[in-house]
């Protein structure tokens, strides 16, 4: 078992990326966030950290992907391949 493993969802929109429903091992670590209706992609991401002596483990999960290709490679040319989180490396 993991000492602790949070999630982050993160919905890419014409509006840039916008922050969805946030799971953690924390009591209150839920935030339960609608689904845009207008999503061109989700993604999760994950920080897990096996030991309080051990290094994150940062990682990321395509879960959804519009079928307009166009629209979704539009929408990451404007907004980026991926959200602004601390996870990734830039």
């Amino acid at each position: 078992m993991s000492l602790s493993k949070e999630s982050q969802e993160y919905h890419l929109t014409p509006r840039g990326w916008e922050t969805g429903t946030f799971k953690g091992d924390v009591i209150g670590g839920f935030d339960e966030v609608a689904t845009p209706k207008d999503r061109a992609l989700t993604v999760v991401c994950y920080d897990k950290r096996s030991s309080a002596y051990s290094e994150p483990d940062f990682h990321s999960t395509l879960t959804w992907e519009s079928e307009d290709k166009q629209l979704v490679n539009q929408l990451k040319a404007k907004w980026g391949e991926r959200p602004d989180w601390f996870g990734f490396s830039k």
